[in-house]
């Protein structure tokens, strides 16, 4: 029986539209467009953006192979439209979307000419968002009454409006998340300060969370002095204010509290987010305390130590080592090193990179607040040499070693840490391909990045995410914002 031949992977095609693109002096209240092949339409209220922006009904019907807009209260006199069409098209039989279809049309004599490109990412993250909506508004209280002049929606940090007129325009940004064209206090916004005229320049619009959603934290016990801590969404850069407390890393939502088996307190104090703080209740501990070791993926080299080092999570704080009721092998090779322990770690120095070892602990080998534990063995994994390096000096760019409000941090497993802002700072074993730093200018010398207020004109603290990109044998780098 034939095959039917090779499946059809072509888009619809547009091959004639009511008005023609860039035509005036269009008088209907519907608009159609005539295609090659049969069609379907997908989510049209969200996937068709019409400009100047209307809220009235726009009913949408497909005859054959042409699809009708209509509009029931009919279209402005002397007006440029601009229909944009985002993957709202797709054929019938094989569901190939029309990626992106613009219509430009006036109802009167002339067609606006111009144009506006605006790019959005995260004040923080730096990370662009598809969801994001860009509205332009003759005055701000339009805004919030959903009485936009023009609207675009962003693709890849990026949103183009065309066809406009020469008048000025307040400029807003929000991640429309539950895709009701309004902004939500849980969404992120950004705004540009000053009207503006349309042009030919890009525009750049940094979005924040204004009024962050309520973070709920969970602390729960899973054996004394070991508490496991859930949040309700990812937080960042968490940090105990006590040293007899460390937290360890296992994701964004969840992370291991150990204390000393000395600490006495019911509460502790967190900070999060930069600039959010939360008070725990620790839980009442009861049981056997058993010590394991924390599996984060690869056991990590230790930034705090020479670059032949692997650092080794437990759950629990240590208290005494006995190196002498401890083994490590390659094979069958009994392997010289040195280990001893700091707070919840156990640290060995003198291994080789890319090799797999295994690390047997008699059960006299380490000792908790609660006692000894028995024996246990790991395998253990150390980085290729190739991604290792011993340490690396960052020079400081003059704009940022002479800036007073310049707070500096490294990225480091999804935390901030704060490094001192000198000329040359050394950097301990570094590995992998890059060290990413957050350079804040901490305009209020809060020591931390504020956010800003859309109703009250306030702009979030500008804070720059910058990548240093590791070569081997390279040792000096220099620290500069690449976009002031």
């Amino acid at each position: 029986m034939p095959s039917g031949g090779p499946q059809d992977k072509v888009p619809p095609k547009v091959i004639k539209s009511f008005p023609a693109n860039k035509s005036t002096q269009f008088a209907a209240n519907k608009v159609e467009l005539y295609f090659d092949e049969f069609i379907e339409l997908d989510q049209p209220l969200k996937t068709i953006l019409v400009s100047p922006y209307t809220s009235q009904q726009i009913e949408s019907s497909i005859v054959g192979k042409k699809l009708i807009l209509e509009f029931s209260e009919g279209l402005k006199p002397n007006t440029t439209y601009s229909i944009v069409f985002e993957k709202a098209i797709k054929d019938y039989k094989e569901g190939n979307f029309l990626d992106t279809y613009e219509l430009n049309f006036s109802t009167g004599a002339q067609l606006d000419s111009g144009s506006l490109i605006i790019s959005s990412k995260d004040a923080v993250t730096k990370v662009n968002s598809d969801l994001t909506k860009i509205c332009l508004v003759k005055n701000k209280s339009d805004f919030y009454g959903k009485n936009y002049k023009y609207v675009a929606k962003s693709k890849s940090g990026l949103a183009s409006l065309n066809n406009l007129n020469n008048d000025k325009y307040y400029v807003f940004a929000f991640i429309d998340s539950n895709a009701n064209m309004k902004w939500e206090k849980t969404e992120p916004i950004g705004f540009l300060s000053e009207p503006i005229v349309a042009g030919r320049a890009q525009l750049e619009i940094k979005t924040f969370l204004q009024e962050q959603p309520k973070t709920i934290l969970n602390l729960s016990t899973q054996s004394p002095n070991e508490f496991d801590l859930v949040a309700s969404q990812d937080i960042y850069f968490p940090e105990i204010m006590d040293t007899n407390v460390c937290l360890v890393y296992i994701n964004a939502k969840t992370y291991k509290l150990l204390t000393k088996s000395s600490f006495q307190k019911q509460t502790i104090r967190l900070r999060y987010n930069l600039d959010q703080y939360d008070t725990l209740d620790l839980p009442a501990t009861k049981g056997e305390k058993r010590i394991e070791k924390l599996t984060l993926g690869a056991d990590r080299m230790s930034l705090a130590y020479p670059f032949d080092t692997l650092a080794l999570d437990f759950n629990s704080y240590l208290t005494k080592l006995d190196t002498t009721k401890m083994k490590l092998t390659e094979g069958e090779r009994l392997i010289p090193c040195k280990a001893h322990i700091k707070k919840n770690q156990l640290i060995l120095t003198g291994l080789e990179p890319g090799k797999s070892y295994t690390l047997s602990l008699d059960s006299q080998a380490l000792r908790h607040g609660m006692g000894y534990n028995k024996s246990q063995t790991y395998p253990l994994t150390t980085y290729p040499a190739e991604k290792r390096y011993s340490s690396i000096w960052i020079t400081l760019d003059p704009s940022i070693a002479m800036n007073k409000k310049v707070k500096l941090f490294q990225v480091i497993e999804n935390r901030g840490v704060p490094l001192a802002k000198e000329a040359k700072i050394e950097l301990k074993n570094v590995y992998g391909d890059e060290v990413k730093f957050y350079i804040l200018i901490d305009d209020n010398n809060d020591g931390m990045w504020t956010s800003g207020n859309v109703e009250k004109e306030i702009q979030p603290e500008t804070i720059h995410l910058e990548t240093i990109r590791i070569e081997a044998n390279k040792k000096d780098y220099i620290l500069k914002i690449s976009n002031p």
